[in-house]
């Protein structure tokens, strides 16, 4: 696999870290001179706010990475998702596979949902889109890593989601270890003293046909996983 250069030019304005924040490694940074191979490439795409456009145009492919040093390079140079606008998305898909459900990769699959409260504060959903997007990159889901096609993080004024899309949404038993090793990441992240509580309260795991389908703000969830309960 080649290395993919990080290059900053090509993250919308809007999405890149101001000045003083980003990140810029000097021609001698360790960070240029070793890389690190992950077993995949990881494109990050990026939905703007811009809603007098159609759904594909918003949607911008903004980078690709194979290597630990450029995954961190692009997640220390873009902003986190708390700080994205309103009707904003980020998504991260393995071996370029595109986020919408009608690709072969996602057209069979469904997701686990978790629903973020406006009343959680603003890191909880960092917190859970980093720890989530370290446990893919690292491959810490074992044999059903090729389950995976990637995770998606929508902003919106009335509660957030972040939701994690597998291949096969009838495939019960991979959809459950995937949702256990996510809760246990969770569950035992650092997290700072003044968030109170766990950073989720249930997980559902839904298809992706139900969701499109949808005639009400209910969906039949085929799995849930509470972060009070053991099953």
């Amino acid at each position: 696999m080649s290395v993919q250069v990080f290059n900053m030019a090509t993250i919308p304005e809007e999405q890149i870290k101001t000045e003083s924040e980003a990140v810029v490694p000097s021609p001698n940074s360790d960070l240029l001179k070793e890389r690190h191979q992950l077993k995949r490439t990881w494109t990050l795409w990026y939905l703007n706010d811009k809603k007098n456009l159609d759904w594909l145009q918003r949607l911008h492919e903004v980078c690709s990475v194979d290597t630990i040093e450029d995954f961190w390079m692009l997640m220390k140079n873009v902003r986190p998702p708390s700080r994205l606008n309103n009707t904003c998305d980020y998504n991260v898909f393995r071996d370029h596979i595109r986020p919408v459900w009608e690709v072969p990769d996602n057209k069979s699959g469904g997701r686990w949902l978790i629903n973020i409260d406006r009343s959680k504060h603003p890191e909880v959903i960092d917190i859970i889109w980093m720890e989530i997007l370290i446990a893919m990159i690292g491959e810490q889901f074992g044999e059903d890593s090729e389950q995976i096609c990637g995770i998606v993080c929508n902003i919106r004024n009335k509660g957030s989601k972040i939701s994690i899309w597998t291949r096969d949404c009838n495939d019960e038993e991979a959809n459950k270890r995937i949702g256990q090793v996510i809760k246990e990441k969770l569950m035992n992240a650092d997290i700072p003293e003044y968030i109170n509580g766990p950073l989720f309260d249930t997980m559902r795991y839904e298809d992706h046909d139900d969701v499109q389908q949808k005639s009400s703000s209910q969906i039949k969830s085929k799995l849930i996983i509470s972060s009070t309960v053991n099953n």
